[in-house]
C-alpha cells in the first residue's frame, strides 16, 4: 500500500498512484523519496530496496 502524507489518499498499488498523479509526477515524488509511504515492504521503482540487510546464515561444520 502506499499512502500519500500530505493528503493521507492511500492507493493499493504503484499502477493507481501513478494514475492519480500522472506517471511523471510520482516517479519524481519516488525519486525524491517525498510525500510517499509504502507500506508491506513494496519495492520502489528506483531499485531500492527496504533498509534490511539479508545475509546468509554460516553454517558451522
Amino acid at each position: 500500500m502506499i499512502i500519500h502524507l500530505p493528503t493521507g489518499k492511500k492507493f493499493h498499488n504503484r499502477k493507481e498512484a501513478k494514475i492519480y498523479f500522472g506517471t511523471a509526477y510520482y516517479y519524481k515524488m519516488e525519486r525524491e523519496k517525498r510525500d510517499l509511504m509504502f507500506t508491506n515492504n513494496i519495492q520502489s521503482a528506483t531499485n531500492e530496496y527496504e533498509d534490511t540487510i539479508k545475509a546468509p546464515a554460516k553454517q558451522d561444520k
